[in-house]
């Protein structure tokens, strides 16, 4: 019944906020998604225990460079990357606005990253519809710095908007739960007005190398669907390959972040 109840709730959202729901992008349209993420990690191999701490800031550029009537074309530039990582008594910093270290692997593997562009083709809901140029990622390099991948895949959202309808018709307290294959969430209205919905989330990932337990929060734009920020910390169990080797993993996360419209 419960299940029925939220189904019809959606729909009556859906009809409600189309307007808020969708954004009409325009040409030339920029928006700006700043992520901070701080994490922590020992990796374990019988005696052997490393621990790694990590900072880092990325900030990117969405820019529109062409629409029709169902779909708008973005070119996605990270304007910074700045990552920080301690690992056995030694310290590495990464900026984008200085030269790589062409001795560390970890400094040059991270420049490509930061100069590579994406293209994808999204309709008025964010949801991807293309990728024209796909950006490719190195999970090892990614999960080694605390860097946040970006998965762009057909039928997924770009990340500064929401991928569910929100309207201020839902009140506080209404809670609901998606579930897929490797996780499971749970979302509650924490407060709610005609511009703002503020929702929190717990989340449990199982089944991959990982297993993780997230909490969060996220403050929503009604009326054009966009992210205006979002918090998480995360713990991880499982297990890590580094350098050909796995070691079984305990991360700690948290994530900060913020976006808007230029």
């Amino acid at each position: 019944m419960a299940y029925f109840k939220h189904i019809l709730i959606i729909i009556l959202t859906s009809i409600s906020a189309v307007a808020s729901a969708q954004m009409r992008f325009r040409e030339g349209d920029e928006f700006l998604r700043q992520v901070i993420t701080k994490s922590s990690c020992v990796l374990q191999r019988g005696s052997q225990t490393l621990h790694v701490g990590s900072v880092s800031r990325v900030v990117k550029t969405y820019k529109v460079t062409d629409v029709n009537d169902k779909a708008a074309s973005f070119t996605i530039t990270t304007d910074k990357l700045i990552d920080t990582v301690n690992a056995m008594d030694q310290n590495m910093v990464y900026n984008s606005a200085k030269p790589a270290d062409p001795n560390s692997s970890i400094q040059v593997g991270l420049q490509k990253m930061a100069n590579a562009q994406a293209m994808v083709s999204v309709n008025n809901k964010g949801a991807v519809l293309s990728l024209k140029r796909p950006v490719p990622t190195n999970d090892t390099l990614l999960s080694f710095t605390g860097i946040q991948p970006e998965r762009l895949l057909p039928g997924s959202t770009l990340q500064f908007m929401v991928d569910f309808p929100v309207n201020s018709s839902l009140k506080k307290g209404y809670s609901w739960t998606e579930t897929t294959p490797s996780a499971e969430t749970t979302y509650a209205i924490y407060a709610s007005t005609n511009r703002i919905t503020t929702i929190t989330y717990k989340t449990s990932v199982l089944g991959g190398n990982l297993n993780s337990r997230i909490n969060g929060s996220i403050l929503i734009d009604n009326n054009t669907g966009i992210i205006l920020k979002r918090y998480s910390q995360s713990v991880s169990t499982g297990y890590e390959m580094v350098n050909g080797i796995v070691y079984t993993a305990t991360r700690r996360t948290a994530i900060t972040e913020v976006s808007s419209k230029k």
